[in-house]
Formats: structure tokens, C-alpha cells, sequence
């Protein structure tokens, strides 16, 4: 029989034993406990990137070409920075990792100024290499085009630190004007403004891991932004953005300029380059402010008012006056201190007109360029260190030498920053300058003279027939506020509007053709020559030599998007829809935030029967782009032609509600119109089309035929004061054409103007002496007018 255990009370149960831990074994569990959550994040981090995740964050990336190891542009860089729908793509890059010797390789650092907007073919890093290379023939120039637009000295910053390991002899850093509006600046609409240095670099570093860049993802997706707000606006998106110069954001902006600029440098120096840092001159002369401050706008709104009159009416030394008193009653007013110093400039004040004009600049509350505080940062950072190899080039006091009464206008400027082709030639001739002081002993004795303006020209193809692409492009900017809202906004559109047309008549496709294939000719490794060869040769009608010509381009520089659309719009004209498709395709992969070649790969894919193929791909571009018209006019066709006629129509509403503003995207639209019998549509996309392309020769007679027949609509429907309204627009667009004055002539008649009337029969039979209509009416006017 067992024994029944006694049970003891727990109160004289003995304790139990607690070893403690002690030595090296406590300090490991602390490790563990340390390390635990880093280890954590590494095995998250290896997860993300093993499953594909995120994107590559370093401006160059190493590729192969020929076998050779290259390095290349990453197109995905901005996304850090910007986010994927409003980020900006670098210039396509292609250089060996091992530099060749002999080659002298020269970085251009900076924002849309330096990377050669609108038109970077023949932008600042072209023209500089050109310039060099012409000054010292037996060396050869690599220029790489390491600006971008829309970014600022944050973002400037990584780009110069991925670039220090790639053997540059030279870098150029010009920047400046974006440093109020770009990323972390006090005006930025891209994400926080005017953080302290530190918190940008560390919000810049969490981006590079893919930890961070879900995190960021996580963010946008909560964020609800509207559709018209996702996509890139141009300059308009900062209009809500208004930062006055004594506001004390500026501060931040300063010290953060002055704290990049200075790392920059040190980072070139450290790599071994020779560092050339500039000033940054801007249009002064003929760039009125985007916007000012109103603080005291009431106390001087009567003495601006007068002033206005007097200098409208030629009182000049009254509208000085005037203005003088509002300047004093209202300091911070950025608009009256450009009337002033306009008025000054008329009278011959011209260091009057210089002082007021620059304070124009630096109080501008809308802050789209380098103010004189920037500038006076880049020469104090400069300041004694010729010994380190680090030198200044002093471009805003070139420009204001070269520039009558040294104020720099449109002779070098384009609108506020962005330089015509002689601008850039002075901007590169004051780099080059300098750079020659620290080209290794091989290059300092130049063999020729300073190139001029149009020496660079030919070296690069750059004609009058070359310069209408770059005017239609800025006055399709001019269209858009905060330039709608200059007071000088008519003045600008009249002399972007009056030199596309002279470029027009004096340029021609057969000249700018010879002088491609001449600058092709003397330098026959040049890709980006070979792409605007192409684009010649295609508008010439040559499709096979526009084949050779842009696959030179892509076998030279195959991490070119624009050289593989180019490609692919040879194969189009020729029919062959089935390498146009993999043209595209290839464009697409190497920027798969662009919608156009997109839309040109679905275009591709309809030619082929490829519908549902074709399908999917408009519906991808506009997963990208929302409000991209010719998507959703692409796809309204192809839907129809699959019998699809309501979703068709849908996305015909579509495309006429999300417009594109560029002159050729919108011709497209209005002939799509026209074919429908749309006219009023026709005619409204026509005329954009003309304001944004005065050069465009075709347009005009399009557009009238347009217009005359909704005339002809709006007669039938009896509204007979619209239609003459209709055929007062068709016969300006088409003077010559007989049938639009006629009409203009009857509709004029029966609503009573019998003089204009009268007028329109007598040219119609100047063209035409025997047209019987024409004659009926001026005989039942001749009484009518008489009286």
C-alpha cells in the first residue's frame, strides 16, 4: 500500500534557485537583444530586394556596350526625390568605366540651365564641348550631361557624390535658380519644405533601402492628391508658392545652398577633378516678375496707377517719378520695382535702371531664379582656393558685360533662365576659360582661336531650321501661368511669336540637312548628331536613311530613350510595325514612366492586329498618366474599329476633356475632329495648335478650312452673326481662298453690315472677276453703300 506524500504549504515551500546572469553571458543577451531588430530589418531589406521591390537609387549605373563596361544614366533616379509620376529624367549617358587615356572627361552639374533646356541637343554640355574641342583640336572632350531640370543643390549633392568614381578631370557646377522651388526648398511642392541639412540627408539615405522606399510608397499611397495634381505641371504647379525675400525660410535656403555648394566641392577635389563653380545669370531686362508681394500694395496703388498712364502716354520722366514714390511707399514690391526700372532704362539711367531691375529679380515672391545673395554664396565659397584647383567663373558678370546697358535679356535668355544658342555659347566660352587652367600640361596650349558662335554652330548642326523647335516649345510654357500673369506677358509671347517666324523664312530642311551631315562628318562617334540626322532625314521624307542614321544612334548611345523612339518612327514609315514594336518597347523600358512611347507601341501593335495587346497598353499608359489625351484618343479608335462604339465614344470625350498642350498632339486631336464633323472642336484645337507652333506652315490653311466649315454649320442652324464670326477667322487663316470670303461676304449681308459686306465681294472678284455670286451681291449693295 503507497504512502500518501504530505503536501507542504506553499508558504514553507523552499525558493526556488534564480541563477543570475552575469560576465560575458549577460553582455551577449544584451547584444542579441541589440542586434535583434537590425538583423530583422537586414533580412527585410534582402526580402524586398530578392522580390524585386524598389528601384535603383544612384545617378549612374554600370551597363555593357560592345562588350566594353559602361556606365550609364539611372532613369529612375529622380523617383527618389520627386516621386515616380513627377520625376524628370536625366540625359542619356554612356561612358567607359575605364576612361580612356588621352580623353579629358568634364562633368556638368546643375539644373534645367545647365542641362540645355528646351532643346539639350544644342544645350550648355554640347555647346562646352564643342567650344573645347574646337579651341584645342588633338584632345578629345567627353562632356557629360550629369543636370538635370527641376532639381536644386539637395538633389545636386548624391549626383556629384555617384559621380566621383567615375574619373572626371573636370567638374562644372552651375546652379542656382532652383533653389527655392526644388526639393526641400522653402517653396518646394515636392514634400517637406526647408528641412535643416541633416534631416534631408537622412530622409535622402532611408530612400536608398527598399525599407524606405516602401515606407515611401506607403506614404503617397494614404496621401490623396488630385488627379490634376499627380502629374507634372510645369511651373504652374508653384504658383500657390509664394516665398518673400526677407521671410525667414530664406535663411534655411541659404545655409543649406552654402553647405551643398561647399560638399560638392569637396567631394570633386577628393575624386581628383579640378573644380570650375559659376554664378548664374539670368534674363534681367525682359523677364518681369512671376509674382509680388502685396503687403503694402494699397498705399502705393494710386502712385502705380499714375505711373502706368504717364509711361503708356511717354511721360517717362513722370512715370520715373511715380514709380520712385511707390517704391518708397511699398519696398517689397518686386512688379514696381521692374516698371522702375524699365522707365529708368528709357530715360538713360542706366545705373538706376541696373540697381531696380535687380531688385525686380530678388523680390520676385515666385523664386525661379538665382538671386544675387546665391551668387555672392558661390563667389565666397570660391574665394582664394585657385591653389586647390577650385575656381570661379563669374558668368553673371560676363553676361552683364556682353549685354547692352549690362543687363542681360532676350538677346541671351529665352524667358527667365533658359539660354538661347548664343547664350550658351558665352556660357561656355566663361567656363572654358577657366577649365583651360586646369587641363593637364597636354591640352594648355590651345591650337586655335576662341570658336565663335558660329563655328559651335556648325560643329553641331545647329541651323534657323533647328531653332522654331525650341520657340514653339517655350511658347507653349508662355501659354501656362505664372507667365500668363507677367505684366509683360504680350511682349514675350509677340517676340517668341515674331522670331519663330523669322527662323521660319530663313531657315530650310534641305540647309539644315547639309549642315547635319557636315558636323556628322567631322565628328562621325557623335550619337546625339546621328539622332538629329535622323529626325532630318525623316522629315525629309528619306526613311531609310532615317533608319541608318537613328541606328547609329542606338548602336552608339543604346541607353538614349528618345534615340529609340526615333528608331521606331523610321520602322513606322516604312511599314515595318514589327521592329517598331520592339523600338518602342525598348524606349519604354529604359524610362517606364513615359507615355509616349507607349502610345506609340500601341499604335504599333494596331497596325499588327495585335488589338487586345494594343489594348492593354493604352490602358497601361494611362494608368500612368491619367489625363494623357492622345491615349485615350488612341484607344477610342481602336475600340470603334472593334465595334466597341460606346466605350469609343467615352474615351473620344475623354481625349477632348485632357487636351495636351503641345502643338503637334493637339493637330493630331483636331484632325481626328475634323473627320468626325466635329468643326467647333477642330477649330479650337487648331488654333492652340497655332499659338503653340507659328512656324508650322501647314496649320494655318487646316485651321481655316476648320473654321469656314463650322461657318457653314452654324448658317444651317441659322445663327448668322457666329458663322460671319467663323468666316472672319477662315479668311484671315486663308486670304486667298475664294469660297471663305464669299461666305464671309453673304453671311456679312444678311446680318446687316452692308459696307464689310460690299468689301468681301470686291476681293472675291479681285481673285475671281467672274464669279456670278460675288457679282449678284455687289449689285444689290452698290444702292445700299451708296446711301
Amino acid at each position: 500500500m503507497k504512502q500518501r506524500r504530505k503536501k507542504i504549504p506553499a508558504s514553507k515551500q523552499p525558493a526556488p534557485v534564480v541563477r543570475q546572469l552575469a560576465g560575458w553571458k549577460l553582455w551577449r543577451l544584451r547584444l542579441l537583444a541589440l542586434l535583434a531588430p537590425f538583423v530583422l530589418l537586414v533580412l527585410v531589406e534582402l526580402a524586398l530586394r530578392l522580390a524585386g521591390f524598389g528601384y535603383p537609387t544612384a545617378f549612374l549605373v554600370p551597363s555593357t556596350n560592345h562588350g566594353q563596361k559602361t556606365f550609364v544614366q539611372n532613369n529612375k533616379f529622380g523617383w527618389r526625390f520627386f516621386g515616380k509620376r513627377m520625376a524628370r529624367a536625366p540625359a542619356a549617358i554612356s561612358i567607359l568605366q575605364d576612361k580612356p587615356s588621352g580623353t579629358i572627361r568634364i562633368f556638368v552639374f546643375g539644373e534645367s540651365a545647365a542641362f540645355g533646356d528646351p532643346e539639350p541637343a544644342f544645350g550648355l554640355p554640347r555647346v562646352l564641348q564643342a567650344t573645347l574641342s574646337l579651341r584645342h583640336p588633338g584632345i578629345k572632350f567627353e562632356v557629360v550631361n550629369a543636370a538635370m531640370t527641376a532639381i536644386d543643390s539637395h538633389v545636386i549633392l548624391p549626383i556629384a557624390r555617384d559621380c566621383a568614381a567615375a574619373g572626371g578631370d573636370i567638374w562644372v557646377v552651375y546652379m542656382g535658380n532652383n533653389e527655392v522651388v526644388g526639393p526641400f526648398g522653402a517653396g518646394t511642392v515636392f514634400g517637406s519644405q526647408a528641412l535643416p541639412v541633416p534631416l534631408v540627408r537622412a530622409n535622402l539615405a532611408l530612400k536608398t533601402t527598399r525599407i524606405g522606399q516602401l515606407l515611401d510608397s506607403a506614404r503617397q499611397g494614404w496621401e490623396k492628391v488630385p488627379a490634376d495634381k499627380s502629374e507634372w505641371g510645369g511651373m504652374e504647379m508653384f504658383i500657390n508658392q509664394q516665398v518673400r525675400a526677407d521671410e525667414p525660410r530664406m535663411t534655411r535656403v541659404y545655409e543649406s545652398f552654402e553647405k551643398n555648394l561647399s560638399d560638392i566641392i569637396r567631394i570633386g577635389h577628393d575624386s581628383g577633378a579640378g573644380v570650375v563653380v559659376s554664378t548664374v545669370a539670368v534674363n534681367l531686362k525682359d523677364c518681369a516678375p512671376f509674382a509680388s508681394s502685396e503687403a503694402d500694395k494699397q498705399k502705393s496703388e494710386d502712385a502705380v496707377k499714375m505711373g502706368i498712364e504717364a509711361q503708356a502716354a511717354g511721360r517717362i520722366s513722370e512715370a520715373v517719378a511715380q514709380f520712385q514714390t511707390a517704391a518708397q511707399l511699398d519696398g517689397s514690391s518686386a512688379e514696381i520695382q521692374f516698371r522702375l526700372g524699365r522707365c529708368l532704362l528709357a530715360s538713360g539711367d542706366i545705373a538706376g535702371a541696373q540697381k531696380a531691375l535687380s531688385a525686380a529679380r530678388d523680390l520676385d515672391t515666385l523664386r525661379f531664379r538665382c538671386d544675387s545673395r546665391l551668387n555672392e554664396l558661390v563667389r565666397k565659397t570660391t574665394a582664394g582656393r585657385d591653389g586647390d584647383r577650385i575656381l570661379l567663373a563669374d558668368a553673371e558678370r560676363s553676361f552683364a558685360a556682353a549685354s547692352p546697358d549690362g543687363l542681360p535679356g532676350w538677346d541671351f535668355f529665352y524667358e527667365h533662365v533658359h539660354l538661347t544658342f548664343e547664350g550658351n555659347c558665352l556660357l561656355a566660352r566663361t567656363l572654358s576659360e577657366q577649365i583651360e587652367k586646369l587641363l593637364p600640361q597636354l591640352a594648355t596650349a590651345p591650337s586655335a582661336a576662341w570658336p565663335t558662335v558660329a563655328d559651335c554652330a556648325r560643329r553641331l548642326g545647329w541651323t534657323a531650321y533647328s531653332l522654331p523647335t525650341s520657340l514653339d516649345d517655350i511658347l507653349s510654357r508662355l501659354t501656362d501661368p505664372p507667365f500668363t500673369r507677367q505684366i509683360n506677358h504680350d511682349e514675350e509671347v509677340k517676340h517668341i511669336t515674331q522670331e519663330a517666324q523669322k527662323a521660319q523664312s530663313e531657315g530650310s530642311l534641305d540647309g539644315a540637312l547639309r549642315a547635319m551631315q557636315v558636323a556628322v562628318d567631322a565628328a562621325p562617334d557623335d550619337a546625339e548628331l546621328y539622332e538629329q540626322l535622323a529626325a532630318l532625314e525623316q522629315s525629309a521624307g528619306h526613311a531609310a536613311e532615317a533608319e541608318k542614321a537613328a541606328s547609329r544612334a542606338v548602336d552608339l548611345l543604346p541607353s538614349s530613350e528618345e534615340a529609340w523612339s526615333q528608331l521606331g518612327f523610321t520602322f513606322v514609315e516604312q511599314k515595318k510595325y514589327d521592329d517598331a514594336v520592339n523600338a518602342y518597347q525598348r524606349a519604354f523600358d529604359l524610362n517606364p514612366q513615359d507615355v509616349f512611347p507607349l502610345q506609340n507601341l500601341a499604335m504599333s501593335l494596331a497596325k499588327l492586329d495585335r488589338n487586345q495587346e494594343a489594348l492593354q497598353t493604352y490602358k497601361h499608359a494611362l494608368a500612368i498618366t491619367p489625363r494623357f489625351g492622345l491615349a485615350w484618343l488612341g484607344m477610342g479608335q481602336l475600340l470603334e474599329s472593334m465595334g466597341r462604339k460606346d466605350e469609343a465614344e467615352a474615351c473620344y470625350q475623354k481625349a477632348l476633356q485632357n487636351r495636351i498642350h503641345r502643338a503637334s498632339e493637339l493637330t493630331t486631336l483636331a484632325r481626328f475632329c475634323m473627320s468626325r464633323k466635329w468643326f467647333q472642336a477642330a477649330s479650337t484645337n487648331y488654333d492652340d495648335a497655332i499659338k503653340l507652333a507659328p512656324s508650322d506652315r501647314t496649320l494655318p490653311l487646316e485651321a481655316g478650312q476648320a473654321h469656314f466649315l463650322f461657318g457653314m454649320d452654324l448658317g444651317k442652324s441659322g445663327d448668322t452673326p457666329s458663322a460671319a464670326h467663323e468666316f472672319q477667322k477662315a479668311v484671315r487663316l486663308m486670304p486667298e481662298v475664294v469660297e471663305a470670303r464669299l461666305n464671309l461676304g453673304i453671311a456679312l449681308y444678311r446680318d446687316g453690315d452692308w459696307n464689310a459686306s460690299f468689301n468681301e465681294f470686291q476681293q472675291v472678284t479681285v481673285r475671281s472677276p467672274t464669279n456670278a455670286l460675288a457679282r449678284h451681291y455687289l449689285a444689290l449693295l452698290g444702292e445700299k453703300v451708296r446711301h
